[in-house]
This record gives C-alpha cells, sequence and structure tokens, in this order.
C-alpha cells in the first residue's frame, strides 16, 4: 500500500505522526497547528504544514487582536528594528521598513495605537509594553511523494521563521536520501520517513535554532494567533 497523492501523505501523518518526533513538549505547553504558513514573501515560502507549542497560553504575550499587524511584512520590520529600551529614530525605522513615507506612517501610528510602539519623544521609537513574544517553538514540514531534492530545497526557506524544519518523504523515497543526508545536517534540515500504515521514523533530528529573520518569526506568530484556540501538548 502507497500513497497517491502528497495530500494523502500529509493527511496521514498529522492523524498518526506524535509531537515527540520533532520535539519534546512539556505537559503544561499549548499546541497550534496551520495547515499553510505565511507567503509574505518569494523567500520564505509555504510550509505544508507548521506545529507550535507555547509553554504558556496564548493570551499571554502578544493579544490575537495584534495578529493583522504582525502579519504585516512592513509592521514585522518596523518591530524587527526596535528594542524595549534602545530608541530608534523615525528615519531609521523608514529605512528599514522597505516603503513609501506615507504608507510607513500609517503602519506606524496603527503598532502605536495597539501599544506594539511607543514614542518618547524627537520621533524616536522603542517597542511598547504590549509586545511581548511568547516562549515558543515553531516547526515547518515540507511533505513530498518523490522528489526529495525540491522539498529540501523548500524546507530550507522555512528556516526563516521557524525553529526546526523537517522533510517528510515516504520510506522508499525516504531511502533515495541516503547519500545527500550531510546536506539535511549541514542545514539543520530532519527527516522523517512516514508509510501508509501510519508510522513514521526520525531518520535524521533537526535541532533547534533560533529562527534566521526576527521579521519571519514576527509574522509567523502573528499567522499562528490567527488560528483560533490552542489544544493541549500531547506527549
Amino acid at each position: 500500500m502507497s500513497f497517491l497523492s502528497e495530500e494523502d501523505l500529509r493527511q496521514s501523518f498529522l492523524r498518526h505522526a506524535s509531537p515527540t518526533l520533532w520535539s519534546r513538549p512539556d505537559p503544561g505547553w499549548r499546541v497550534k497547528t496551520a495547515l499553510t504558513a505565511l507567503e509574505s514573501t518569494c523567500s520564505e515560502g509555504r510550509a505544508d504544514w507548521v506545529w507550535a507549542g507555547m509553554a504558556c497560553g496564548w493570551a499571554h504575550g502578544v493579544g490575537s487582536e495584534a495578529a493583522e499587524l504582525l502579519r504585516q511584512p512592513t509592521c514585522s520590520r518596523i518591530l524587527e528594528a526596535l528594542k524595549p529600551q534602545a530608541a530608534r529614530r523615525e528615519a531609521f525605522l523608514h529605512a528599514r521598513s522597505g516603503v513609501a513615507a506615507p504608507t510607513f506612517r500609517g503602519w506606524l501610528a496603527a503598532l502605536i495605537e495597539a501599544g506594539l510602539v511607543c514614542e518618547v519623544g524627537g520621533r524616536r521609537y522603542v517597542l511598547g509594553p504590549r509586545f511581548a513574544l511568547p516562549q515558543i517553538e515553531i516547526c515547518s514540514f515540507e511533505f513530498k511523494l518523490e522528489n526529495w531534492r525540491r522539498a529540501f530545497y523548500q524546507a530550507k526557506r522555512y528556516r526563516t521563521f521557524s525553529h526546526r524544519v523537517f522533510v517528510v518523504l515516504p520510506p522508499r523515497t525516504a531511502g533515495r536520501v541516503n547519500g545527500a543526508l550531510e546536506h539535511f545536517r549541514r542545514f539543520n534540515i530532519g527527516l522523517i520517513a512516514h508509510n501508509a500504515n501510519g508510522i513514521s521514523e526520525q531518520v535524521l533530528p533537526s535541532r533547534k535554532r533560533k529562527p534566521i529573520s526576527r521579521a519571519g518569526f514576527i509574522r509567523a506568530l502573528g499567522m499562528l494567533l490567527d488560528q483560533g484556540e490552542a489544544s493541549p501538548a500531547i506527549r
């Protein structure tokens, strides 16, 4: 028995695989999942599935009402450039935003109104009291039936916003990767073999690493905050 499509592979994995394959969630963690990850720039791509575990309730930290702002590319670039205490000048933030001045000022005003950014005088800004990133781990997955090279290429991009990244393949395809496992290790891409009977094997782990882009991570957080209530972690 084999999978007829990549969607069959994904659905089987979602039904049967345990999070202990890719993470070590504590009993008190809350979990969110999403079928697609952000696609705000072509360099970040769209993950087939995203899993996120957080150490406390999702209401602690940035609230869900701010999700739309976090997902917005200009806002995420502004937030990325700010710190809680060391103030940044407006001209610096505008340059980092990559948009025209009227657009920049509009999004900056929205961030200030939401309490995510504060002005400290002289057109200088710091992170606001409502911007508190949660203790979170984001894992992203790419599913392929045959083309593992394509899966690897796509998975590399998810490191922008993820702490761990995995490629999931049927066992026969995963076996063909043996000669290229060093490439997976080099880029910290994990490999999981999943068969049509619902059995998974971690061929190669993905070590927990900080996402490459803080702005990409902020956008991913906004996407996850917009997914509804979280469920308890499964051990």
